[in-house]
């Protein structure tokens, strides 16, 4: 067999010659090894790439590729397995990677279930593996032997490096033009040196919120330079977290040679104005966004360099600064699947910033944690916990928990300086009339109830009592998001021009939604939604203080499971124990008595309710992907067709589907699955030939749909 005449990839377009099966071998090879040792499996990553496609070296392939690039029919031949085999074990668990580097990381018992292997293909593998990878099997670092933990994390880690590897040789020969746009980024010294400058150039009038905001400057300065490690970033609302933080991690990762920030948020609306500050000062081309509404989601017809560059970004993170989601972080952390994984050799040796870091699901705190402590410890990353409301994770992983550093010791004393906000706690219920009596005693207010049902009950209280020269406003996910961000900007526009606002919300405008109101009140909820239902009250410090009325709704409710247990907890320390919601012991006291509490009879099964732990110690990388669901309850996308743009509904048929998909997105409400029965029945919801569900009941242009639907903002909850 003449290894040299094979080929790996056909002509293309953009490139007139045939791909050479070794070249294409040897490539990804140099690059994986070049991935991997980052982080200490150079060499594994090496024989991985000289080894994953060995299985085209069977004639029957290469008669597959002719026929193709001939127009003719022709059948592949499956050549991954084939390929893993011909290691013949000489990688334990990470011949899966090459296994799966097309379809995903299967679990390690598919070996038995793939026992029928075409022996032909096999034979052939053997034969290029025995010509190029050294008959010396690579050393697996000692760690990885005992700790199936570990090894399960360094096995998807080289997977990263080989799909990202195999991905970029073979687009280098498929779409030459796309390769060269990769890449193009600054280094992290720059965009450290861009930080400075803009501190340097940057004048705020002398007044307590702003020293007390350099002196968490300062703090973040001071500690970037650190060893390595997991840190805390305790920062009341307003002390200047997003710019903090920022500084800290890009001065860190410039003094340790790291290659990457990637700033976390849970939520969109956080990112979207994260964006807008990072964007002032890098400039809009030098971000990779990455998550649904996103510029280069949202605009992909955009053909300029700088667009394409940040789409081919997004694919394996290669920016040195990108944003994201916790769900996008954290579901590609445990997925199988190349396409989600490519990245994750890229987050390595960076800054993981975790905004709002209390709102991770306890129910899946163990892997996470335990993840992020494997990146620390062996991956040369830096974590960061930032919020306002930290939790005390000691409970869930004492060994990543005790190891973090806080970036500012003396927070208790700005949150003591910085306190804008003064909390009355009603002991009696108030009616739906009530409250909305006191809501209309004050110029401007916000309401934040715990369902929708009970928001919409306030909203006819509200109507009832005639307001006269009110805007009355409403947010909850049952709106559609093009109808929230309109919402949000006119209430900002009559806030700003000093008009009377009345907005009645359920959770969705708890964090990541800049407004500021002189009165609030907030349903009693968990003790974390209340602190931050209160950042939205004298935000700009225009008052001595704002006030932040905690009440319970006669008839309300909450939903149900992890929420109604943290309202239950909140209730028992405010209520009962008459403690101050802004005093952080109590906010310690939420966090301990929270992730200590267990319905298991274990806090580890507690905090790893789909048993992650035990799938990821068995290798078995598919079935992890698809029990770890950050969004815990599966949802129906519903689009509203009154809301659509004209045209845009037939737009399916000559856009392609992934495009498609994004144009509607901000046009679309999610439901529960369970509740698309009541709107099939009523007749309120259709099937579309694109094969998505069209809303065609009546939509409120005050309310959204079906006010008894429940709001999926509950979703994101512990």
């Amino acid at each position: 067999m003449d290894l040299d005449a094979l080929s790996a990839h056909t002509p293309t377009e953009e490139s007139d010659r045939w791909h050479s099966l070794v070249e294409h071998l040897r490539s990804v090879a140099q690059l994986a090894e070049e991935f991997g040792s980052k982080f200490g499996l150079g060499p594994v990553c090496s024989v991985l790439g000289l080894v994953h496609d060995a299985g085209k070296a069977d004639p029957r392939f290469q008669t597959y590729l002719r026929q193709s690039h001939e127009g003719a029919s022709a059948k592949s031949v499956p050549h991954a397995w084939p390929s893993a085999k011909a290691l013949d074990r000489r990688l334990g668990g990470f011949a899966l990677a090459v296994a799966g580097h097309h379809a995903g990381l299967p679990d390690a018992d598919a070996w038995r279930t793939k026992a029928e292997i075409d022996p032909q293909t096999r034979d052939h593998a053997q034969k290029v593996v025995q010509r190029l990878v050294p008959s010396e099997p690579p050393k697996v670092p000692e760690r990885l032997q005992r700790d199936a933990l570990a090894a399960e994390m360094a096995v998807r880690m080289a997977f990263s490096a080989l799909v990202d590897a195999d991905r970029l040789d073979t687009e280098r020969h498929c779409s030459p033009s796309s390769s060269e746009l990769r890449g193009a980024y600054p280094s992290v010294s720059w965009y450290a040196e861009r930080i400075r400058e803009f501190w340097a150039s940057f004048q705020a009038p002398d007044t307590p919120v702003n020293r007390i905001r350099a002196e968490i400057l300062a703090c973040c300065r001071e500690a970037a330079a650190s060893a390595l490690g997991a840190f805390r970033l305790t920062v009341p609302t307003g002390g200047g977290k997003t710019l903090a933080g920022l500084t800290f991690s890009l001065e860190h990762a410039q003094r340790h040679g790291l290659d990457r920030v990637i700033a976390v948020a849970p939520y969109t609306s956080i990112l979207d104005q994260t964006a807008q500050v990072y964007g002032s000062i890098f400039g809009e081309d030098r971000l990779l966004e990455h998550y649904s509404a996103s510029p280069q989601d949202a605009e992909d017809e955009d053909q300029s360099q700088a667009a394409v560059r940040k789409r081919l970004g997004a694919e394996n993170w290669d920016c040195p600064l990108v944003l994201t989601t916790t769900v996008q972080l954290f579901e590609s952390l445990f997925s199988n699947r190349p396409g989600q994984c490519r990245k994750l050799h890229n987050v390595a040796r960076s800054v993981i910033l975790i905004d709002e870091v209390q709102t991770l699901p306890s129910r899946l705190l163990g892997p996470i944690l335990d993840g992020l402590r494997e990146l620390v410890e062996n991956y040369g990353c830096t974590v960061v916990f930032c919020t306002a409301t930290q939790p005390d994770y000691s409970q869930v992983d004492s060994r990543l928990v005790q190891s973090a550093r806080e970036i500012v010791p003396q927070y208790e004393d700005h949150f003591e300086r910085l306190r804008r906000v003064e909390y009355q706690i009603i002991q009696d219920e108030l009616s739906t009339e009530e409250l909305a009596g006191r809501a209309l005693e004050n110029h401007s207010s916000l309401i934040v109830v715990n369902r929708r049902k009970d928001a919409i009950r306030v909203l006819d209280a509200l109507r009832a009592a005639e307001p006269s020269g009110v805007l009355l406003a409403h947010l909850s996910t049952l709106m559609c998001p093009a109808h929230r961000r309109e919402v949000l900007r006119n209430v900002r526009r009559a806030l700003q021009a000093g008009e009377r606002v009345c907005l009645v919300s359920t959770q969705v405008v708890e964090a990541g939604v800049d407004l500021d109101f002189p009165v609030v009140y907030r349903d009693l909820g968990p003790l974390d939604r209340i602190i931050q239902v209160a950042g939205r009250c004298n935000r700009e410090g225009r008052l001595d203080k704002g006030v932040c009325w905690v009440f319970r709704l006669q008839e309300g409710g909450t939903p149900k499971g992890d929420y109604a247990l943290a309202t239950q907890i909140t209730e028992n320390l405010l209520l009962r124990r008459g403690l101050s919601p802004d005093d952080p012991q109590t906010m310690l006291a939420f966090w301990r008595e929270w992730y200590g509490h267990t319905e298991t009879g274990s806090l580890e099964k507690e905090h790893d309710r789909a048993e992650i732990q035990k799938l990821r110690s068995e290798l078995k990388f598919e079935s992890v992907a698809r029990n770890f669901r950050m969004i815990d309850q599966d949802t129906e996308s519903v689009l509203i067709v009154e809301r659509t743009p004209d045209g845009l509904l037939d737009a399916w048929r000559f856009l392609p589907p992934r495009k498609w998909f994004r144009r509607i997105a901000p046009f679309s409400v999610d439901v529960f699955r369970h509740e698309m029965r009541k709107l099939q029945d009523s007749g309120h919801v259709l099937r579309h030939d694109s094969g998505v569900w069209l809303y065609v009941g009546p939509y409120d242009e005050l309310t959204g749909v079906h006010p008894e639907l429940p709001d999926v903002a509950d979703l994101v909850c512990m």
